[in-house]
C-alpha cells in the first residue's frame, strides 16, 4: 500500500514539473510578445500622430466603425465626472473635445454634426458610453458647447469616422 501511495505521488509530481514548465515558457512567450508590443507604440503621440495611426488601423480593417455613419441622440456630460478616469486611462477633462462612444476604438476620430445646427465638430473617443437607452455618442463640454446644445442637454447628431482626406486635412491642421 505505501508502494502504490509513492508511485501515485511521483506521477503527480511529474504531472505537476511538467505543467510547470509548459507555463513557464508560456509566460516567457507571453512577456516576449508583450514587451515588443510596448517598444513598438510611442509612449505619448501627439494629437495629428493619433489621426494618422487610426488610419493606419481603419486601413488594416481593425476599425469597426469605418464608412458607417451612425444617427441619433447626442448628451453631454462634464461637471461631476471632472478628473475621473477613463477608458482609455486618461483624466476626463471637460475642456477637451473628447467624447465617449460605445464601440469606436479608443483614441479614433469622430466627427459629429449637429441635425439641428449644422455645426461639426471633430472628436476624440477616449471613453465608453453613452448608458442611457436611445443616445449614440456622449460628448465633453466643451465639444457640447461647440455644437450648441448646452442648453438642451441633447441632440439629433449624425456620427461618422473621418474620411482618409478630412483625417488628413485634421492631421496637419495647427495644433
Amino acid at each position: 500500500m505505501l508502494f502504490l501511495r509513492e508511485k501515485r505521488s511521483s506521477g503527480l509530481f511529474a504531472i505537476l514539473a511538467l505543467s510547470w514548465t509548459v507555463g513557464v515558457a508560456d509566460a516567457k512567450a507571453a512577456t516576449q510578445t508583450h514587451d515588443s508590443a510596448l517598444s513598438a507604440s510611442p509612449v505619448h503621440t501627439s494629437w495629428a500622430a493619433s489621426v494618422r495611426e487610426a488610419l493606419a488601423k481603419r486601413a488594416s480593417g481593425a476599425a469597426s466603425l469605418a464608412h458607417h455613419i451612425q444617427h441619433g441622440m447626442a448628451s453631454w456630460y462634464g461637471g461631476r465626472f471632472a478628473h475621473h478616469g477613463t477608458a482609455n486611462g486618461t483624466r476626463f477633462d471637460p475642456s477637451e473635445m473628447t467624447a465617449a462612444h460605445p464601440s469606436a476604438p479608443l483614441g479614433s476620430k469622430l466627427l459629429v454634426r449637429s441635425e439641428e445646427t449644422g455645426r461639426q465638430i471633430v472628436v476624440t473617443v477616449n471613453d465608453r458610453g453613452p448608458f442611457k437607452g436611445g443616445r449614440v455618442i456622449d460628448l465633453s463640454h466643451e465639444a457640447a458647447a461647440k455644437l450648441g446644445m448646452l442648453r438642451k442637454g441633447v441632440a439629433h447628431v449624425e456620427v461618422s469616422p473621418l474620411t482618409e482626406e478630412e483625417a488628413l486635412e485634421v492631421a496637419q491642421a495647427p495644433e
